[in-house]
């Protein structure tokens, strides 16, 4: 299976390169014999479904010097889980690696608080006063509302995840307790994520660690829109449009994405899919010394991704 918008000349199709980190990553896809992982053994045939052919496999080697691409810094890990008619691909660099969750956290909170919705425990619709929300040591968009204003609880969720707000998930923790969000953790299978109490001024409820792999399955729930829409919903409209969404925008793609941030860290969590496929991705960072070069090189590496598959990228955002 060759993509229709790759053109193959060696290793991988000819890419864009209009500054030279993009000719380093093209140059990373003429160096496949040094990715880390043995990718060949990461492709799933969907039933019914033919054997993996040599364009393929030769798909796949590129797709894992492109993450290697990324992961070539220090500090830095990523998952990714591309699917396209019949077949599936997973590569990836330290993907089982644990680091600082970050805002990552308000994922599964927003799961657990979706779960409490539809057995009943927590109306969407109730009626809660800014005021109720706003917390002295969570400083944040709240803030801004001179009146007070009434939202619903759907409404703090979605608030919690699209502005990344550590005042409203303060208060949609308080509604779900620890034990629904390490439930939800168990139950999606993120064994190397853990979600613990917090209590620092500017960070949200819950501290902890998790990995590539864990966040490509916190994104996958989210993907689920019949099980999760406000999560879903609110992942679509992040008002971040960094990192991840360089590479692509809402016009080439459907993109829902979750972004973390801590001094030295910096994170994205991605599902983007089109009519040709989907994507599943999570680039994690740590100890970066400057994490607006690490989401540029997110950025990159996803429109790399992307152009490699033949999704179509047609518009991106401050690449070039």
């Amino acid at each position: 299976m060759v993509p229709a918008h790759g053109q193959w000349s060696g290793a991988g199709p000819t890419l864009p390169a209009a500054d030279s980190r993009w000719r380093q990553w093209a140059t990373n896809l003429d160096e496949v014999g040094g990715c880390r992982a043995v990718v060949g053994q990461n492709v799933r045939m969907m039933p019914g479904s033919a054997d993996v052919g040599k364009a393929d496999q030769a798909l796949v080697r590129s797709t894992q010097a492109l993450v290697d691409g990324y992961a070539a810094s220090a500090g830095r890990s990523v998952a990714v889980r591309i699917r396209m008619g019949d077949v599936e691909v997973d590569a990836g660099v330290a993907s089982d690696e644990q680091m600082p969750a970050a805002s990552l956290l308000k994922i599964p909170l927003a799961l657990a608080a979706e779960q409490a919705i539809a057995a009943g425990d927590l109306d969407p619709t109730r009626r809660v006063p800014v005021s109720q929300v706003r917390r002295e040591r969570q400083p944040g968009a709240l803030d801004v509302l001179v009146s007070d204003p009434v939202l619903s609880v759907a409404d703090v969720l979605g608030l919690a995840l699209a502005l990344s707000d550590n005042a409203c998930a303060d208060w949609l923790f308080e509604q779900v307790g620890l034990r629904a969000v390490s439930q939800v953790l168990d139950e999606l299978g993120c064994s190397g994520t853990t979600a613990n109490v917090q209590h620092e001024p500017g960070l949200g409820p819950l501290g902890g660690v998790t990995t590539a792999a864990d966040a490509i399955r916190l994104m996958a729930a989210v993907g689920d829109g019949h099980r999760h829409p406000l999560t879903t919903q609110a992942l679509r409209h992040t008002v971040f449009a960094s990192r991840i969404p360089l590479g692509a925008t809402r016009a080439d793609v459907r993109l829902a994405h979750k972004t973390g941030s801590l001094t030295g860290v910096a994170h994205d969590a991605a599902i983007l899919t089109c009519d040709r496929g989907s994507m599943l991705i999570a680039f994690l960072s740590q100890q970066q010394h400057d994490t607006l070069v690490t989401g540029y090189d997110m950025g990159l590496c996803t429109r790399a991704l992307l152009e490699l598959w033949g999704l179509g990228v047609r518009h991106t955002t401050g690449l070039m």
